[in-house]
């Protein structure tokens, strides 16, 4: 059940905010700051006026992106740099071994010292020269050197391979194909003999006449095919070139290493000729080729 009181009417009249000049209960009052010419009392005697005031400067920059980006490719760069420059000279990959294989009359030690590239850079050793270097020897034919990282070169050596004798001024030589002198002494029994009328001494690494050790090379592979007898001795004349004698008593002067066959084939034919004719020779001159001449 709802009771109504019998209560006085509200007062409906707006309020009124007043401002009051004095403080609030509780408040402070402002503190004045006040400058006195004299200075206080007891104390020191007043500062002289101040200096301008240093204050550091803020810097509000900061780096973009893309220069964070090259300032890390460049010390990337930077530090590749070093590494390649501490391998290039480290001493972990200098030269300091030099195998030497094929070689049977060349010691190794002057295979190395002639190269000369012990100790150096596996990076810029000059390989090339130390290659023309070591063809300057008498005795090597050809040579290949390689690279056996870290630190060690490889050399391979073919030996020059003797061939057949020179006899020279009563001293019999050993000489390869290409008439190479390789050294004192015959060479292997059933090489091809080459006597010459020169006078003095060859020493190694000396390089005899070409065209007699061509001529004789061809004369002992082709003469018994096509004649039918083998050589007993060639010899190189000063002055009239190859002279070759057979098995049986004849001697050929061929002059030098050109148309040896077809040479060989002038002989064959007149061969057949004089013997069809009963004619005897001991000499036929073919240094004219189609013009020969029967002694």
């Amino acid at each position: 059940m709802i009771i109504k009181r019998n209560r006085p009417p509200k007062d409906n009249r707006a309020r009124a905010i007043v401002k009051r000049n004095r403080r609030s209960v509780g408040a402070s009052a402002p503190r004045l700051i006040v400058r006195r010419s004299g200075g206080v009392v007891g104390g020191a005697p007043p500062r002289g006026p101040r200096g301008p005031r240093f204050s550091w400067p803020s810097f509000s920059w900061r780096p973009s992106k893309a220069l964070l980006v090259v300032s890390s490719l460049l010390g990337t760069l930077a530090l590749l740099g070093y590494g390649a420059f501490w391998v290039w000279n480290s001493p972990f990959f200098k030269i300091s071994q030099v195998e030497v294989l094929g070689t049977q009359r060349i010691a190794a030690s002057t295979v190395i010292e002639t190269t000369g590239i012990l100790g150096e850079s596996m990076f810029d050793a000059d390989l090339a020269a130390a290659q023309k270097e070591l063809y300057k020897e008498p005795l090597v034919y050809g040579v290949r050197i390689e690279r056996d990282w870290p630190h060690t070169i490889r050399i391979t050596i073919e030996e020059r391979r003797p061939w057949g004798t020179w006899e020279q001024s009563g001293v019999e030589y050993t000489i390869d194909r290409e008439g190479v002198v390789l050294g004192v002494g015959p060479a292997p029994d059933g090489s091809p003999v080459i006597r010459s009328s020169e006078a003095g001494n060859r020493v190694q690494g000396d390089r005899v006449d070409y065209q007699a050790v061509d001529a004789a090379a061809e004369l002992y592979e082709k003469l018994p095919r096509q004649l039918g007898t083998t050589v007993a001795e060639v010899a190189f004349i000063q002055g009239k070139g190859v002279q070759v004698t057979t098995t049986n008593g004849l001697t050929a002067l061929f002059g030098d290493s050109s148309a040896i066959s077809y040479k060989l084939s002038v002989w064959a034919a007149l061969a057949a000729e004089a013997q069809a004719r009963r004619i005897n020779y001991t000499t036929i001159d073919l240094r004219y080729g189609n013009r020969p001449v029967l002694q």
